[in-house]
């Protein structure tokens, strides 16, 4: 019984990292692109030090407002 448990927890778990994994991996390459057709046709596209900056700006209002 207990080895059925196991064997069936250990399939969900690889299907739950083949379902993230493969959402990072699309996530990914939708980003790359909409960047690489951003900056193809002239609009403006922040660097990825900028982002950090202002999401670290926002996480420090966030607490003082919290």
């Amino acid at each position: 019984m207990r080895h059925r448990l196991v064997s069936i927890s250990a399939a969900l778990l690889r299907q739950v990292v083949r379902v993230v994994a493969r959402a990072v991996l699309v996530g990914l390459l939708f980003t790359t692109c909409l960047v690489l057709t951003l900056r193809y046709l002239g609009i403006p596209v922040p660097s990825p030090y900028e982002l950090l900056h202002d999401f670290e700006g926002l996480s420090k209002l966030a607490k003082i407002l919290s």
